[in-house]
């Protein structure tokens, strides 16, 4: 009997703590691969959400958007739809507790800019990213911009 209640324990505590192993409000609940393992990666807007509703004219405006990721913390942004091609690099790093994507765009005439977009899932395949805290501040609205993996880098 106390083989069995120790074992009842023990799978109890171990199935709680998977349980709140999740960091991303929508996924993964647990992962063997590590945050930056995930992130790194060439990825492509798929959807653009905007109050959690798929806004198709702003997806249009950004949809050869490309993040790519590098292993050593540099990272480039690419988007092909406007006239001129927007094209931002620099390095990027994880919050503090790694549910935040801080991009530094590296401007020497300019300075440097930060971008930081609150991450809301991110697997192998998918990451989801919601508004810059510094981008569209006088706006109320939640932007969240969902990226599909295209290959590994």
């Amino acid at each position: 009997m106390r083989k069995l209640a120790l074992i009842l324990l023990i799978f109890t505590l171990l199935s709680s703590t998977i349980i709140s192993c999740g960091r991303y409000e929508n996924g993964p609940a647990f992962s063997l691969r590590s945050a930056k393992s995930r992130a790194v990666g060439e990825w492509v807007l798929t959807d653009l959400l905007v109050n959690d509703k798929s806004e198709q004219a702003l997806l249009e405006n950004e949809s050869s958007s490309k993040l790519i990721l590098n292993e050593d913390g540099s990272y480039s942004y690419k988007n092909y739809a406007t006239r001129s091609t927007a094209e931002r690099c620099g390095i990027w790093t994880f919050g503090e507790d790694k549910t935040e994507l801080i991009l530094t765009e590296i401007d020497t005439i300019k300075g440097n800019v930060e971008h930081s977009y609150r991450i809301t899932r991110l697997t192998n395949k998918e990451m989801w990213l919601l508004n810059g805290n510094d981008e569209y501040i006088n706006i109320d609205d939640l932007i969240e911009r969902r990226f599909e993996k295209q290959s590994n880098k």
